[in-house]
């Protein structure tokens, strides 16, 4: 079942919402309104019945109090119910509108309580009725003084009535303008939605419009767009590195096949074979070198080849590869100086990780440097960290090209990439490994003058 969409389920809430919120505001004004007339109508008879006091305290005469209230309940009229009766009997009053409705005298219940208030019907009239008792001088008088209701409970029913007839009204016509919100609300989701949509693989330049609200759609949008521009990068650096991938394996596989062909159109001698298959072979080593740059580069873009670290000793990982970075450099009669301190820098590192990446350098710096010149190797520490600078006197690198010298196969003299063996990979690894270990890759170099690549590696804080 496709589920409802946003806008309906927002109205539907809000509908809930509403009913519950009216429903409980009908309730409590239709008893707050109930309650506020019995309330008006008892102080209404208790002032009542303190004029009833003023009167027995003012008229000693039982005849003369008689004929007061009599002259008094005329002039109120039928709504004037009134008794009254001596508490030993001596005499007792009723009124008109008393005996008619057939009350009984009801003392207090508890005479702790000056009135009691109840509510009674009498041939089908609501009575509001006070019970109570005076004590005047030495006498005390049972009172019963009444109301008719039947004027405010239609009062009463004709608001209920509009309560029931109106509140739903309300809430529909909230529920409508709640829809018609909900949709405003939510359109922009729509166009960012259709927005995203229109973005594919060929379009990842395109962005959504972004809504200048303040609110959680501009930051959708903002974070969205974000997300696109990351990918973007991502599919362009994907996209180069094929396409890099495949001129780099192209070249390659074209000089083979091209040199068979060429051994294959005629009959040649034992040595031009042998030739053959020693290009070829040398082809062959370039190539299984690149694709093995390239696997690990693969795996390091899908963060599958983690590595495992260790506590590593740097002056003795240095000491282990001088002996081969001193054969690079003697063949081409490049000097090597290494200086290591007395004492033991240890990081958490994976030991052939960091072999290859101090190979790299020093590769890089012998392939760089003319015959004559000088390579160094020092181990010294910064801020809590190993650093290993690896300096040369080679020919250096241009400010242009120093920015991207460690994009993947960039090369910053194309000329010489060939015969030096170069694919344009080495740098590129050597800054994935230390940035697998938490540390980073730097460096300075000046055209004819040589180049200077520094290592940060943060130390074992224990030291082991």
């Amino acid at each position: 079942m496709r589920p409802l969409p946003i806008r309906v389920r927002l109205t539907a809430w809000y509908f809930l919402v509403l009913c519950l919120a009216f429903g409980m505001f009908s309730f409590l004004a239709f008893f707050e309104v109930r309650g506020s007339i019995h309330s008006a109508v008892d102080e209404g008879l208790r002032d009542r019945a303190a004029d009833i006091r003023e009167l027995l305290e003012r008229q000693s005469s039982p005849e003369h109090v008689k004929h007061e209230l009599a002259e008094g309940s005329s002039v109120r009229g039928e709504g004037d119910i009134l008794q009254i009766a001596e508490t030993r009997g001596e005499w007792a009053y009723s009124s008109v509108s008393a005996l008619r409705y057939g009350l009984q005298m009801v003392g207090p219940t508890r005479r702790s309580e000056k009135f009691q208030f109840s509510t009674v019907y009498s041939k089908h009239m609501p009575l509001r009725i006070l019970n109570g008792q005076l004590r005047i001088a030495d006498k005390a008088y049972d009172v019963q003084i009444g109301a008719p209701m039947d004027d405010f409970y239609d009062a009463v029913n004709r608001f209920r009535l509009v309560l029931l007839f109106s509140v739903p009204v309300l809430v529909v016509v909230a529920s409508a303008g709640g829809y018609w919100l909900s949709r405003k609300a939510v359109a922009p989701v729509g166009e960012i939605a259709r927005a995203a949509q229109s973005i594919s693989e060929r379009e990842l330049s395109k962005r959504l419009p972004i809504l200048q609200t303040g609110d959680e759609l501009q930051s959708l949008s903002e974070t969205l767009n974000e997300m696109f521009a990351r990918l973007e990068r991502a599919f362009k650096r994907v996209t180069q590195f094929t396409a890099d991938a495949s001129h780099e394996l192209r070249t390659p596989i074209a000089l083979m096949r091209t040199r068979t062909e060429v051994a294959l159109r005629k009959q040649r001698s034992e040595a031009d074979y042998r030739e053959t298959l020693l290009r070829i072979h040398q082809e062959l080593e370039r190539t299984s070198a690149l694709i093995e740059n390239l696997m690990t580069l693969a795996r390091a873009d899908s963060g599958s080849d983690a590595l495992q670290v260790a506590p590593t000793n740097l002056n003795e990982l240095l000491l282990e590869i001088s002996e081969t970075a001193r054969l690079l450099a003697e063949g081409k009669s490049i000097q090597y100086d290494q200086q290591l301190p007395e004492t033991q820098l240890c990081v958490g590192g994976n030991t052939p990780s960091l072999r290859r990446l101090f190979l790299i350098l020093i590769d890089n710096a012998v392939k760089y440097t003319s015959r004559g010149g000088r390579i160094s190797v020092v181990l010294h520490t910064r801020d809590g960290a190993a650093v290993t600078e690896i300096s040369d006197t080679g020919v250096g690198i241009s400010s242009a090209d120093l920015p991207h010298i460690f994009e993947r196969f960039y090369r910053a003299d194309t000329s010489r990439s060939r015969e030096s063996g170069g694919t344009g990979l080495g740098l590129s690894i050597a800054q994935w490994i230390a940035e697998a270990h938490q540390g980073k890759i730097s460096v300075a170099s000046t055209v004819g003058e040589g180049s200077v690549f520094l290592v940060q590696i943060p130390l074992l804080e224990d030291g082991v």
